[in-house]
């Protein structure tokens, strides 16, 4: 077979797990067209083809978000696009996308994401009223003047208006938190500034809707951690990565997991990798802590048994610390949103140790919330 055709049949053998998929998380993609539309993609990008070939689990990881997240690859509607980035194949979403998934969610109505330069005429109006944004749509951009930020307006369920307004250090900010600008200053914060400013505005602005949707806060997850658009460094302030993360009480910001192309490449033979000055160096891993005594291993899970709520598991030694944290956020968000299997589906392309650990702290957690009847 040709490589287009191995890289098509890959998705081929996803049907099952795409439509069982597609029913736990209540969307209505279908797998036939989203095939069609990810073979055309392909098909039309050789290079897309020999990254899905070369890390087909990214490739198979990025299909299945169509499912969860409902958003169609139906070119036409510029909702989510199969890309290659950073070695690895991801469902890449528009603003327009975002939009769409927080509609399907029940969150909003509509919204109206607008970006504001130094020459437009603006009044801010509050968050309860529709401000003036008078500028010339035919202008080049050099003649609006500098780029001063953005507002995201929504149309709330019962009817009332929510506005928020985005500055440009926010941000500026938000690019220079995004792991794949931080680390080669390239990619689509470079190639389509207007619409990474877009999407960020509606990161922020979300978690101030008083409704919000799993579906849309899966998706930033996904886009933060395998889309390189993330919040993965200190240095960015913490008033900005509480507006965009939306609580105070989140976890301390940690770098993100290894991505399914580190996986991937730590198993293949030697003479298959890529050449040293391509390859991503592998995360670096915290000191474990002191090893407990043999005598008192740690206890196995056991099929139907969670420990006590107040009594966490102890951290596993070959685990780090920010592995841990990033677990104990996810118990924490699935509990929350009710939404187990697609955090269930989301660790699916985690290094197997993390992945181990972390199904078995999400399969405790559900069975520890259905015990209290949630």
């Amino acid at each position: 077979m040709s490589d287009f055709q191995t890289a098509v049949a890959i998705i081929a053998k996803q049907e099952s797990k795409f439509v069982e998929l597609v029913k736990t998380s209540n969307t209505d993609v279908a797998f036939k067209n989203e095939l069609l539309y990810a073979s055309q993609a392909m098909l039309n990008n050789d290079y897309l083809c020999k990254v899905a070939l070369s890390n087909s689990l990214s490739l198979r990881n990025a299909f299945s978000q169509v499912a969860a997240c409902g958003l169609t690859l139906n070119p036409a509607r510029g909702f989510a696009y199969l890309v290659p980035r950073d070695g690895q194949v991801i469902l890449d979403v528009s603003y327009r996308g975002m939009i769409k998934a927080a509609v399907n969610d029940g969150a909003i109505k509509d919204c109206i994401v607008e970006l504001v330069y130094a020459n437009d005429e603006f009044v801010y109006r509050g968050k309860r009223q529709s401000p003036t944004h008078t500028f010339n749509p035919f202008d080049k951009k050099a003649d609006r003047g500098e780029f001063v930020g953005a507002f995201v307006e929504a149309l709330l369920p019962d009817g009332r208006v929510h506005v928020e307004a985005v500055t440009a250090e926010e941000i500026y900010a938000a690019r220079e938190a995004s792991e794949l600008w931080k680390r080669k200053k390239k990619g689509p914060w470079v190639d389509f500034f207007a619409a990474m400013a877009k999407k960020s505005a509606i990161k922020i602005a979300r978690k101030y809707w008083p409704q919000s949707g799993p579906k849309l806060d899966e998706l930033i997850q996904y886009l933060n951690t395998n889309g390189g658009e993330g919040f993965a460094s200190h240095d960015v302030p913490l008033a900005v990565v509480e507006r965009v993360i939306g609580a105070n009480d989140e976890v301390e910001p940690v770098e993100p997991l290894p991505t399914s192309n580190q996986e991937e490449a730590a198993s293949e033979p030697v003479a298959a990798a890529q050449p040293a000055e391509e390859a991503d160096p592998e995360p670096e891993r915290a000191d474990p802590p002191a090893a407990e005594p043999a005598a008192d291993p740690e206890p196995q899970a056991v099929e139907g048994e969670v420990m006590p709520a107040k009594e966490p598991e102890p951290k596993p030694v070959e685990l780090p610390e920010k592995v841990v944290k990033k677990v104990a956020e996810l118990v924490r968000r699935a509990r929350d949103q009710g939404c187990w299997a697609a955090a269930k589906e989301y660790v699916s392309t985690w290094p197997e140790e993390a992945r181990q650990y972390a199904l078995q702290q999400l399969k405790a957690g559900e069975y520890l919330a259905a015990s209290e009847g949630e």
